[in-house]
């Protein structure tokens, strides 16, 4: 009998457990991690170049938004061709129409070397359409006047189709809308306290009513003037009920009014549309803006400008540039309509003028950048902020060509070109060189001295001194009255006049008085000063001489009131000799306008008359901002033309 084998079929192979071992697991949670790492940098690396990207974008966009503004305004700008006028100029013989001479342009760069205290401002009309065709409006505030009994608090109701003779209508809406407008406004541009401003102001110009032209000054149905009262507010009837309440009187103008004005007795003054003619004499503040008197910022008295706190030894306090939105609607401002309560007669320091600054010194809060004498509800009236054009401003560098230097430069600089002649090397300082000021022969009833040209209380400016400063001035105004004898300080010409005594340029200027004999001297002379046409004097063509002078004083010192005109903004060139190069003894009749030929009695030398000024061609304005939220910076260049050729 066979046996079998018993068989197990429970019998399994012997294996080793499976699973992860601690090192497996300690460098699979380092692989994690670092992946982890890795990633989480991308995504922080992602996620800041993003915000970079679009604080880059912001800048991009405040820049683009910036450059639009700037230009369209610049674009408008009524001063068509920036050259100061000359004393005296007159419509009739200038080379220039006075049409593109309207306004004024002002300039103020204070310390040369910061950017933080220059100050821009000038006057617009969006009626010129040479470099932008927008011809839109400008609009500011505007509350509705109501007419007001002298004697009792009663007036009537405001209807703008019946009274439509106030700046509330002058947007030819005659529903109240707390908004005017005007085709022309004064634009001021600064930095305060890191903040880029644009004031503006508008000049009234009242909508004409069945083709009758409006007072510039608003007047009741009733023929009153509206600001007229011997309280020295005016009355708004915010709620038509006709009816006065202490809420409606008030005698803060620029709370309730973008508009451009001026103190008078009568309380505030519009300076209206029909300012910006220069071809109309001055006769009183108020009546042209190429007066400063007239102008925003400016003391209606001294004709200064205000632009810091105070006047120190050192001419200037902290920078303020112009009185902020947040100031002239404080309820202690009141200027134009009244004198300030701040600097009333209750107050020894002032006689209520605030841009008086030599009686009126005030103290900015440099946390708020609020002046602290108006810093009503701490930051300043209800209308801060409102002029506010870009935060976190570093830097506003106000920069004008000068054409001598081929160079951007600040006026009242101290930059020389080299200019070689024969052996020697001349050093001719540029067109707006502190020692270029246009000067005449006395200075408070002495004669000028040899460093005149350094600023003296007396000089005009910006609280007293004219170097740093272009402004484009007006024939009419009598310096004498102003407390100096000097014209504006800077009027750049081709050919520079003689020097004193028989001249008005400054002493310090290189160059001959009198027709050159030899070729080494003939090109210095070409290079810079030029004298007057002189008898029996030799000349080549090229030589470059100016009109002679009479001296009717008989003291040897020349006089703008002595030079016939155009004064020096016509020269005169030889073209011709022919059989002599000798002058004849009495000079022919020079013409007074440009590209016109005359001949000397003899026949022998020939001159041709030509337009010896130099205009301010452009400026360059250099605007540096910071974006506190991405970190970012950037540095805004603007060169901005000035003349349309």
């Amino acid at each position: 009998m066979t046996r079998k084998s018993a068989v197990n079929f429970n019998t399994q192979p012997n294996r080793t457990p499976s699973g992860f071992t601690l090192v497996e697991m300690l460098v699979s949670v380092a692989l994690v991690l670092l992946m982890m790492t890795l990633f989480s940098s991308i995504f922080s690396m992602a996620t800041n170049s993003v915000s970079t990207q679009r604080g880059i974008s912001q800048n991009d966009q405040r820049a683009r938004a910036l450059t639009t503004l700037m230009r369209a305004d610049f674009a408008h700008r009524t001063f068509r061709y920036p050259l100061p006028f000359t004393p005296g100029e007159s419509p009739s013989t200038s080379p220039t129409p006075f049409s593109s001479r309207s306004g004024y342009f002002y300039i103020s760069t204070n310390d040369p070397y910061s950017g933080l205290d220059d100050l821009i401002q000038f006057t617009v009309s969006s009626d010129i359409l040479t470099e932008d065709p927008d011809s839109s409006p400008y609009f500011g505030k505007a509350q509705m006047l109501s007419d007001r009994d002298q004697n009792t608090p009663v007036g009537l109701r405001t209807n703008l189709r019946a009274n439509s003779n106030q700046p509330e209508a002058d947007d030819g809406s005659l529903q109240f809308n707390n908004t005017g407008s005007s085709s022309g406004a004064e634009v001021a541009y600064f930095v305060r306290n890191g903040n880029l401003y644009r004031r503006v102001l508008l000049l009234r110009d009242p909508l004409p009513v069945a083709g009758r032209q409006l007072d510039e000054q608003p007047l009741s149905v009733r023929g009153n003037p509206f600001f007229g009262h011997s309280d020295g507010h005016f009355w708004f009837d915010s709620n038509s009920n006709g009816t006065v309440d202490a809420s409606e009187l008030s005698d803060d103008f620029w709370r309730f009014f973008d508009y451009s004005a001026i103190r008078s007795s009568a309380g505030a003054r519009f300076v209206g549309l029909s300012a910006l003619n220069n071809e109309t004499p001055i006769v009183a503040a108020g009546d042209l803006l190429a007066d400063p008197r007239s102008r925003f910022g400016f003391n209606p008295v001294t004709f200064q400008s205000r632009e810091h706190t105070q006047l120190n030894a050192t001419r200037t306090g902290i920078f303020l540039g112009r009185f902020l939105h947040a100031e002239t609607s404080a309820s202690n401002f009141n200027w134009p309509q009244r004198p300030s309560n701040q600097f009333g007669s209750t107050n020894p320091q002032g006689n209520g003028n605030p841009f008086d600054i030599v009686n009126t010194p005030v103290t900015l809060n440099t946390t708020t950048g609020v002046v602290q004498e108006f810093s009503e509800n701490v930051r300043g009236g209800p209308r801060r902020m409102e002029d506010l054009l870009l935060a976190g401003v570093h830097e506003l560098k106000v920069e004008i060509w000068d054409e001598r230097l081929q160079k951007y430069t600040t006026p009242g600089h101290l930059e020389n070109y080299l200019i070689t002649s024969g052996n020697n090397t001349i050093a001719i300082p540029g067109d707006y060189h502190q020692q270029r000021r246009v000067a005449d022969e006395t200075e408070n009833g002495n004669a000028a001295p040899q460093n005149d040209f350094i600023p003296d209380t007396d000089d005009w400016g910006p609280e007293g001194s004219s170097i740093g400063v272009f402004d484009t001035w007006h024939p009419g105004i009598d310096r004498l009255s102003v407390g100096g004898s000097d014209p504006p300080p800077y009027i750049p010409l081709r050919y520079t006049p003689p020097i004193f005594p028989t001249g008005p340029t400054r002493p310090g200027i290189n160059g001959v008085v009198i027709a050159p004999t030899s070729e080494p001297d003939r090109q210095t002379a070409r290079a810079d000063n030029r004298g007057y046409w002189q008898p029996n004097t030799p000349y080549q063509p090229g030589d470059v001489v100016f009109v002679p002078w009479t001296d009717t004083n008989t003291d040897g010192l020349f006089a703008w009131s002595e030079l016939p005109e155009p004064k020096f903004q016509i020269a005169l060139r030889c073209v011709g000799t022919q059989n002599t190069q000798t002058s004849a003894a009495t000079p022919p009749t020079f013409p007074n306008t440009p590209g016109r030929r005359v001949r000397e009695l003899n026949n022998d030398i020939e001159w041709e008359s030509f337009d010896n000024r130099r205009p301010l061609r452009s400026i360059r304005l250099t605007i540096r901002y910071h974006d506190q939220s991405t970190d970012t910076q950037r540095t805004l260049s603007l060169v901005i033309p000035l003349t349309d050729k």
